[in-house]
């Protein structure tokens, strides 16, 4: 039996698009048990959707990430 490989993305993105993903993976953490079932449809296609602590963890990197860059190029 072999484990399948976690598919990982590399996007470059502007400062709106990261402010609006970091806005809507917060609102999913409010929304929680209330989700929509479209939207939930779409948290679900890659399996269990991430729970609040892994949104934390991601919203945490998705911050780093930034950060790095922009010191990197100062």
């Amino acid at each position: 039996m072999s484990k399948q490989k976690k598919r990982r993305f590399n996007i470059s993105i502007t400062e709106r698009e990261h402010a609006t993903i970091l806005a809507a993976l917060r609102l999913w953490q409010e929304a929680d048990e209330h989700n929509r079932g479209d939207l939930r449809d779409i948290a679900e296609e890659a399996g269990i959707p991430l729970s609040n602590e892994e949104i934390d963890v991601l919203c945490e990197r998705i911050n780093f990430t930034r950060t790095a860059g922009e010191k990197r190029n100062a």
